[in-house]
């Protein structure tokens, strides 16, 4: 009888345990993303600018959970991937939007306006 209150309370235990850690969805605009080779582009990964400024270190969250962090070249051209050994490979600009890729994964953002502007 004590194992079996004991097995119920632990269930009961964990349960609540998993509902808790749940990540809430990131803030920011939405962008377009192809994720993994051969996705088409949608409007399902998330751009968040850090310390929300504009024109600097940025994320882009996956639709899954991944993210990825890149920089604004300090000449506005395009992005660095900062992190892995991963490079951001920039594609022609249009319309006012970066096209850019990382190890298969692509972006299109918005050209952000110059610092002082």
């Amino acid at each position: 009888m004590y194992l079996r209150t004991f097995s119920a309370s632990l269930a009961a235990f964990a349960i609540t345990a998993c509902s808790v850690a749940e990540t809430p969805e990131p803030e920011g605009e939405t962008i377009e993303c192809a994720i993994g080779a051969g996705a088409g582009f949608a409007d399902v990964c998330t751009l968040e600018w850090a310390n929300g400024v504009e024109g600097g270190e940025f994320l882009i969250h996956h639709p899954e959970g991944g993210f990825r962090r890149f920089a604004v070249n300090e000449d506005a051209s395009g992005v660095t991937a900062l992190d892995g050994a991963e490079v951001a490979v920039m594609g022609a600009a249009t319309d006012g939007q970066w096209q850019f890729s990382v190890s298969g994964d692509q972006y299109r953002m918005a050209i952000p306006a110059p610092s002082g502007a």
